[in-house]
């Protein structure tokens, strides 16, 4: 049976990747005044340079249905069966739109809710991947991808915390006092939701406690491999990079700039860690 991926933008992998790894790409949407540019069609530096000066700031918007069906049609001519991993229905209604388009096919489409974002979904794309070329069976390949949220420990901090209360994500109150009182929030996503662990008051000591949260609880002989996210942050990746490896040195570990959708909720100072265990 030949299996085939399609995922959103917002899993976060380079055009390099997607070509090598064979995988169908929907783009979800940057609103900005009321002009939609789909995400994969913006040019990263130039937006957060954007974005970091907006008197309004952009919004994002999920694939319609019908975007989901241009993309399935192509799919279904080269594949039996399709596997859709899409970003956290709790973050975005991608899952929704995937689904509804998915009923106009005869030949069966999975999609599956990740409850993960960003390479939280990378990860699972590339681990798919190589099972489908191990010749692993379809329903298998479903219920994994269904499962690998709870091998993903996914942590962020914004450095301005308005983006996240215009994102609908924080109250005002609270965005105010925090950035009043030079408190960086640690967030995790837990089962699909972003949920608050601490503020902290300091940059170095904010790296120190988004790492102590990856690592917290987990057993380091499990960790598999590890994403340092960020925009415009590049040295505090590399700090964030030196502090995991005192930890794990042999880990696999990659950084990467945050995506646009992702990016606009977390604002262009955003930084996050995304691990896999076993």
């Amino acid at each position: 049976m030949r299996i085939g991926i399609i995922t959103d933008n917002t899993c976060n992998l380079n055009a390099k990747e997607i070509e090598e790894l064979g995988v169908h790409i929907v783009s979800l949407y940057i609103n900005r005044k009321g002009t939609y540019t789909k995400s994969t069609e913006l040019d990263l530096d130039a937006y957060y340079e954007e974005l970091s000066t907006a008197t309004e700031l952009p919004t994002t918007s999920q694939p319609s249905p019908q975007d989901f069906i241009q993309v399935f049609e192509k799919a279904v001519a080269e594949f039996d069966a399709l596997i859709v991993p899409v970003l956290s229905g709790k973050l975005s209604g991608t899952f929704v739109s995937a689904s509804i388009a998915a009923r106009d096919f005869d030949k069966p489409i999975h999609v599956v809710d990740t409850l993960l974002a960003c390479d939280g979904v990378g990860l699972l794309i590339k681990n798919l991947v190589k099972k489908i070329e191990a010749g692993t069976a379809v329903e298998i390949l479903v219920k994994y991808a269904t499962d690998f949220h709870k091998h993903v420990r996914t942590v962020f901090s914004v450095d301005d915390l308005n983006y996240l209360h215009k994102g609908g994500r924080i109250g005002k109150a609270k965005a105010l006092m925090g950035n009043l009182l030079k408190m960086k929030p640690i967030i995790q996503l837990d089962e699909g939701e972003l949920k608050p662990v601490e503020n902290i008051r300091g940059n170095k000591k904010l790296l120190q406690a988004m790492v102590d949260a990856t690592f917290k609880d987990k057993d380091l002989k499990k960790m598999k491999q590890v994403v340092i996210l960020s925009i415009k942050r590049e040295s505090d990746a590399r700090e964030i990079e030196g502090l995991i490896k005192q930890k794990a040195p042999d880990v696999h570990l990659d950084i990467r700039t945050i995506e646009p959708v992702i990016g606009t909720h977390l604002g262009p100072q955003g930084l996050g860690i995304i691990s896999e265990w076993a």
